[in-house]
C-alpha cells in the first residue's frame, strides 16, 4: 500500500510542477511576447521572451522529432522504474530528483507537442546565459541532485567477490572435510 502512495505522490507532484511550468509559460506569452524585457535586477536578471525549437539552452535546434523521441523515452523509462518499484528503497533525494526530471520533461513535452517549440523567459544577463524556463530548471536541478547523490552520498554495500580458483578451492575443501564417518559403511566407499 505504501508503494502505491509514494507513486501517487511522485506523479501528483510532477503533474503539479508541470502545470506550474505551463502557467508560467502562459504568463510569459501574455506579458512578455512582443514586449521589452522586464528587468528584475539591472545587469543581472530579467524576464524576456523567446521560443526555442531546440532542447534546453537552445541545443539541438531543428531536431524536434529526435527531441520528442528522447523526451518520451526518458519519461517512459522513469515511469516504468517508478511503477516497477525501482525507486522503493532509494533515498528521498533520488525520489525528489526523479520527480523534478519527470515534471520538467512533461512541461517541455507539452510545448513540443502543441507548438513544436518551448517558451523560454528567464535570462541571466550578467553571464549572457541562454534563456530557459521552469521545466528546464526542474530537469537541471533534478539531474544535479541525482549526480550529487550518486557521486558523494550513495555508498554501495560491496561484498568481496572471490575469483574462480578460490571458489573452486572452497568447494573442494567442503567436499574433503565432509563427515564421512556417519555413513553406514563406516566412512569407507
Amino acid at each position: 500500500m505504501r508503494k502505491h502512495i509514494y507513486i501517487f505522490v511522485i506523479i501528483a507532484c510532477a503533474g503539479l510542477l508541470a502545470a506550474f511550468d505551463q502557467y508560467t509559460k502562459a504568463l510569459a506569452i501574455e506579458h512578455l511576447m512582443g514586449k521589452q524585457p522586464i528587468v528584475l535586477i539591472s545587469g543581472v536578471f530579467e524576464l524576456s521572451f523567446t521560443k526555442n525549437p531546440g532542447a534546453a539552452f537552445g541545443i539541438l535546434n531543428g531536431n524536434q522529432m529526435f527531441l520528442l523521441i528522447i523526451t518520451i523515452a526518458t519519461l517512459f523509462a522513469l515511469l516504468i522504474a517508478l511503477l516497477l518499484g525501482k525507486l522503493d528503497n532509494k533515498a528521498k533525494m533520488v525520489k525528489i530528483a526523479c520527480t523534478l526530471i519527470l515534471a520538467g520533461g512533461i512541461g517541455n513535452l507539452i510545448d513540443r507537442i502543441s507548438t513544436g517549440e518551448v517558451v523560454d523567459f528567464f535570462y541571466f544577463s550578467l553571464i549572457d546565459f541562454p534563456l530557459f524556463n521552469m521545466a528546464d530548471s526542474y530537469v537541471v536541478v533534478g539531474a544535479s541532485l541525482m549526480l550529487i547523490f550518486y557521486l558523494f552520498i550513495y555508498k554501495e554495500d560491496k561484498q568481496p567477490i572471490k575469483n574462480l580458483s578460490e571458489r573452486e578451492g572452497d568447494a573442494t575443501d567442503e567436499f574433503e572435510n565432509a563427515d564421512t564417518s556417519s555413513r553406514e559403511d563406516g566412512g569407507k566407499a
